[in-house]
């Protein structure tokens, strides 16, 4: 059973609240430990410098984007040199924040941007369209970009009256930590503040930008320096997803497939088709996966991720062998390997999504 169209938005809006969830000063964008020739290979620069994400070096011609702590960006971003050419994959929620991929590009002294990617139709994925210029082309799967000129506009109706509502509420909640900024609550509420902000005051400049070229199944961005693969996974995290893949490299960035070190939102997937999926990118080759949301990692963050949605349908899968409802899954313990994720509030959301849907 599927969402209605209302609670579909409801649960646009509710991921996004959450994926502000950028992750504390004191791990973001490090590389992960596992992760191969683990180093800090931030960019740093008098000419570049950005609030919303941290550049990261992964290969010669290859960038990771992390979003900051506080910033708008709220997922990642990928930049990607292929010789001839540099492709953006994903765009952010904020067009200022996607406005500085192409200043980082610019200080990277790389090939002109030509290509613009949307891994999925979720809107920190693709408000940042609108500040690339009609020469780049915007690229999606067929039915991504059905999702964005359907749904785009029911979230910013919906986000006109909800953000700014939301964005005084959990400036009034400050005052309920009482100046204990220790609490991993209060660091939590402090990254949602943030997307909310944004969304109340960007929709006076949000001008939904779709996508120039679609395809189905597979299409090749290839260069004189690196091949590029763009592949349709299909329904997982949304109705459409799309990974990018880097052979050569063993680099790949996975949108909201992966989160790493986040509970991920399954609200608006399919659970099952997205464990396939992991298992088909995880016979990859691959040494480098950047996640939708969350560091860098090597190849194990895939198998995490598919283990964390097999935990979430085994524990609803007891709670009914035991008859037990919806009103019990409050009292779940939240199994301890997954305590020190970020996201918290998803976890008892994904289990009451699996519930109703199972």
């Amino acid at each position: 059973m599927k969402a209605s169209a209302a609670t579909k938005i409801f649960f646009i809006i509710l991921t996004l609240v959450i994926l502000i969830s950028g992750y504390p000063e004191t791990v973001s964008a490090r590389l992960h430990d596992s992760m191969p020739d683990r180093t800090d290979n931030r960019i740093h620069g008098k000419e570049f410098s950005s609030a919303n994400f941290d550049l990261i070096k992964l290969r010669e011609g290859v960038y990771a984007c992390i979003h900051k702590s506080g910033g708008t960006a709220i997922c990642n971003s990928g930049i990607v040199d292929n010789g001839e050419s540099t492709i953006i994959f994903d765009t952010f929620l904020s067009p200022d924040a996607a406005e500085e991929l192409l200043e980082a590009v610019r200080y990277l002294k790389l090939s002109p941007v030509k290509y613009v990617i949307n891994s999925h139709y979720h809107n920190d994925h693709v408000r940042g369209n609108q500040s690339f210029s009609p020469e780049v082309k915007i690229i999606s799967t067929k039915r991504t970009a059905e999702l964005i000129e359907q749904e785009e506009p029911k979230a910013i109706a919906a986000e006109k009256t909800y953000a700014k509502s939301q964005y005084n509420y959990f400036d009034s909640l400050k005052k309920a930590f009482k100046g204990d900024t220790s609490l991993r609550e209060y660091q939590e509420f402090k990254m949602m503040k943030p997307y909310f902000e944004e969304l109340s005051k960007s929709h006076e400049k949000i001008k939904t930008r779709l996508p120039d070229i679609t395809f189905v199944n597979e299409i090749s961005l290839n260069g004189t320096a690196k091949k590029v693969s763009l592949i349709e996974k299909g329904k997982g995290h949304s109705e459409s997803d799309m990974i990018m893949y880097l052979p050569d490299d063993g680099i790949l960035f996975s949108g909201d497939l992966v989160f790493n070190k986040n509970h991920p939102y399954l609200g608006d997937g399919y659970p099952h088709d997205w464990e396939i999926k992991l298992d088909e990118m995880e016979s990859l080759d691959i040494k480098i996966v950047v996640p939708g949301h969350g560091d860098p990692g090597g190849k194990e963050i895939i198998s995490t991720m598919k283990n964390y949605i097999e935990s979430i349908e085994s524990i609803v899968a007891e709670l009914k062998n035991e008859g037990k409802g919806l009103e019990d899954i409050k009292k779940v313990q939240m199994p301890e390997r997954y305590k020190d994720w970020w996201l918290t509030n998803y976890f008892y959301s994904n289990l009451r999504f699996v519930f109703n849907t199972n």
